[in-house]
């Protein structure tokens, strides 16, 4: 009893660990700038004082008045186009000189949250609203007032709107960018070596050749490699590829006439071979402990009936495979799409190619203050990864726990 109680306890914990900060980044990149900025999360769903400044007039009404009404969440609203700011007014900030009790015959500038209901002296008017907004600004003769701007602080209903995800998917093109990058990137690059470490781990269970189980251990010892230590000579090779084509399209072609001689050391090309190198020993590993499981006497049948290697690859192990080939991309999908280090070293740096990855690390600088487009672009980031973790979620664990529990 004390052990399940204990388990779930960890397991209360680890998911509030996972789904705080989750809800904290969906949360931020509905709400407004100014709200984002001035409080937390944890106040987006219950009325929150926050500040707001508003006009009581537009500028142009050049027109006497005795009387002027309005209404503060009108003046607010006018330009709002996502958040509707309503609830209820608590105060205005007052900033104006008054007759100083103790120097007759001067004033002095005073600061004072004035409460609704009490009366204002605004430019020789009284100036006095309500909770609900409305306001009238009276004044002892026909005056055609300037427009005066008010701090106002309201306690402010909850308010979400997808602002910030218009702002990054349509007014800045950075995003649809790094998508479509991420996607050039991720695809081959889970599909290249899926498809190479199936072949070598069928090559491993099924066939006969010197030195296979050597070979095997030297395949599955690359896993404890360290990612940092390849690096350098990753660089110096794609350095020499790219200095040696540089020189071959000099040979061949009029390339320098129009300065197109020069080969990237850095491209998506790069990064499919790196990331293949990097996923090939995790992928043939998973993949040979679950093909060796497979039943014996199946593939001995498809022998009998005159089938070869490549026939009993493709119609007997690859359909049998399914939910250990769906469990390595998940991973290797996964890995590819929140992948930062990989990409900085060997990915393409123009502004039109950089991953996701690279893009947000780059807004930490540019929306560095604007936390709800922050959000929203990290928010969009892991929609892709949840959708193919979905549809490929149930063959997660059946993959993993097959290749687990069988070997040869």
């Amino acid at each position: 009893m004390f052990n399940r109680s204990f388990a779930h306890i960890i397991l209360a914990l680890i998911l509030v660990i996972w789904v705080v900060p989750f809800i904290a980044l969906i949360t931020t990149s509905f709400r407004s700038e100014v709200a984002s900025k001035t409080s937390g999360f944890w106040t987006a769903f219950t009325p929150t004082e926050l500040g707001h400044r508003f006009s009581t007039h537009d500028k142009g009404q050049q027109f006497k008045v005795i009387e002027m009404r309005g209404n503060i969440f009108e003046r607010i609203n006018k330009s709002e186009e996502w958040f509707t700011i309503s609830g209820g007014i608590n105060s205005i900030m007052f900033k104006g000189r008054v007759p100083d009790p103790d120097k007759p015959g001067k004033t002095k500038l005073i600061r004072k949250l004035v409460p609704a209901g009490e009366v204002m002296d605004v430019r020789g008017g009284e100036f006095i609203f309500q909770a609900n907004g409305d306001f009238i600004w009276s004044f002892p003769e026909a005056t055609a007032p300037k427009p005066k701007n008010l701090d106002v602080f309201i306690n402010q209903d909850p308010v979400f709107g997808a602002e910030a995800y218009f702002e990054v998917l349509l007014d800045n093109k950075d995003v649809p960018n790094a998508l479509i990058s991420s996607f050039i990137v991720v695809v081959p690059a889970t599909i290249i070596p899926i498809t190479v470490a199936a072949f070598a781990a069928y090559a491993f269970s099924w066939m006969q050749f010197p030195g296979r189980d050597w070979l095997f251990i030297l395949v599955v010892s690359l896993m404890v490699v360290p990612t940092q230590l390849a690096f350098l000579p990753i660089l110096q090779g794609f350095n020499g590829l790219a200095s040696w084509a540089t020189a071959l399209k000099q040979w061949t072609t009029d390339c320098e006439l129009t300065n197109t001689c020069q080969f990237p050391t850095k491209s998506f090309a790069g990064l499919w071979l790196t990331h293949t190198g990097f996923g090939l020993p995790l992928a043939i590993f998973l993949l040979r402990n679950y093909i060796v499981g497979l039943p014996r006497e199946l593939l001995e049948s498809a022998k009998i009936d005159g089938a070869n290697h490549m026939q009993i690859f493709v119609k007997v192990v690859i359909p049998l495979s399914v939910p250990a080939l769906a469990s390595f991309s998940i991973f290797q999908f996964l890995w590819i799409w929140n992948d930062l280090l990989v990409a900085m070293f060997v990915g393409p740096t123009a502004n039109d190619d950089v991953v996701f990855p690279i893009l947000l690390e780059r807004q930490l600088g540019t929306f560095g203050d604007q936390l709800h487009l922050l959000n929203a672009s990290a928010v969009i980031s892991m929609v892709v990864p949840v959708i193919v973790f979905l549809a490929m979620q149930k063959y997660f664990i059946k993959g993993l726990l097959a290749g687990s529990v069988k070997g040869g």
